[in-house]
């Protein structure tokens, strides 16, 4: 037993590592930059999560302005009876019934 006792001392003293001072700042060092770097994910992910909150707040908003420009169209677009083709053959039939008249008119003068 006494045996396994001095092989366990041993083997835990053979196996542990010391670091020098240089070392430890290093080590230091980097604890404190990955650090930083996991704050600077974490404050990064908290604006991203406010930005998507925006985002979709402006999606939300862009939609219903949609909603309304289409109910604008609905009201602006001219109805059946405004049509610039039936005014057109209004206009013809119109100008061919006083052309017509006139030469009536005309035919009974003469």
């Amino acid at each position: 037993m006494k045996k396994y006792i001095i092989l366990l001392f041993l083997s835990i003293g053979l196996s542990q590592t010391t670091f020098t001072d240089e070392e430890m700042i290093n080590l230091e060092n980097q604890f404190i930059d990955l650090e930083n770097k996991v704050d600077s994910l974490a404050y990064q992910d908290s604006l991203k999560t406010l930005e998507i909150g925006l985002l979709e707040e402006e999606l939300k908003l862009t939609n219903e302005q949609f909603k309304l420009t289409e109910d604008k169209v609905k009201l602006v677009k001219p109805s059946w009876y405004e049509n610039k083709w039936l005014y057109f053959g209004y206009g013809t039939v119109l100008s061919y019934a006083v052309t017509t008249l006139i030469n009536q008119v005309g035919n009974i003068i003469k």
